[in-house]
């Protein structure tokens, strides 16, 4: 009897699947239009199923996620990192608001270093003889791609504020890891995406404008309070602590780590042009 060999790693064949890569074993029947459809049917349902679940558990009980992935609880969720890097991508698909991704023109007016940038962006117009507003078009145009890979960054970043507040526990970096990844998609989908759709409507139906006074310190009491309750979840202290560290934590977070973000966003993608 004829053996066949897998078309992955060239292993013979006893089974539907691979018992060395574990690829599924294809027939013409799996090229039909009938299969497709249920390939894409399972993909949409297996989707859904398990990205909304997740969401919907960052949500109602922050730091369950967390909990449950390391402690080995992972089926049911979709990849945190995973999960994160898609919400990444709907952000810059989708961009409501400026939020991490700045204009030139604005990093002129960041605060402590704004002189420092403008003599920069200065500089760089005489070396390259280009005027401000081609110069801030090529980096505008640049930034798309560079704030796109380095929002991974803010996870890293995030990673000291951590250990500060809870240097005395003993935690593996995988389970900060995913903690920090939760923190971040919380971060990034309600900051920037849903709460930009949130006030859409009173933009729209009542002409109100949302000026960084504003929506800075809703963002910090929103993040605020999503910080305490998940640092009470996970680290089980008392709520008095948990409001102090969730709290410092999350101002922190929005003054020192988003802005050492857009430096190193600023830098990079000036460093490109």
């Amino acid at each position: 009897m004829e053996k066949n060999n897998c078309k992955n790693c060239e292993s013979i064949l006893s089974g539907k699947f691979c018992s060395n890569c574990g690829q599924k074993v294809y027939t013409e029947k799996d090229k039909s239009l009938r299969n497709l459809i249920q390939e894409v049917f399972h993909f949409m349902t297996h989707f859904d199923g398990k990205f909304f679940n997740t969401l919907k558990t960052i949500y109602r009980s922050p730091g369950k996620l967390s909990l449950d992935y390391s402690n080995g609880i992972r089926q049911k969720y979709y990849k945190p990192i995973s999960l994160y890097l898609l919400i990444v991508v709907l952000y810059l698909l989708f961009p409501l608001v400026g939020g991490m991704n700045m204009e030139m023109k604005y990093y002129k007016q960041t605060a402590i270093v704004g002189g420092y940038i403008s003599k920069q962006i200065e500089n760089k117009s005489i070396v390259k003889n280009l005027s401000e507003e081609l110069l801030s078009e090529k980096f505008n145009e640049k930034s798309k791609s560079t704030s796109k890979i380095l929002l991974l960054l803010l996870i890293p970043l995030a990673a000291p504020l951590l250990y500060m507040l809870y240097f005395n526990r003993r935690r593996f970096v995988f389970d900060n890891f995913i903690l920090l990844t939760e923190i971040n998609t919380f971060f990034l989908f309600s900051i920037f995406i849903l709460f930009p759709i949130f006030i859409l409507p009173f933009v729209y139906f009542f002409d109100m404008r949302m000026s960084d006074d504003v929506f800075v310190p809703i963002s910090i009491v929103i993040f605020g309070l999503y910080c305490i309750i998940l640092f009470h979840k996970v680290f089980q202290e008392k709520w008095w602590v948990s409001v102090l560290k969730g709290g410092l934590f999350a101002l922190s977070f929005m003054i020192i780590t988003v802005n050492i973000y857009r430096m190193i966003v600023f830098e990079t993608t000036f460093a490109l042009i």
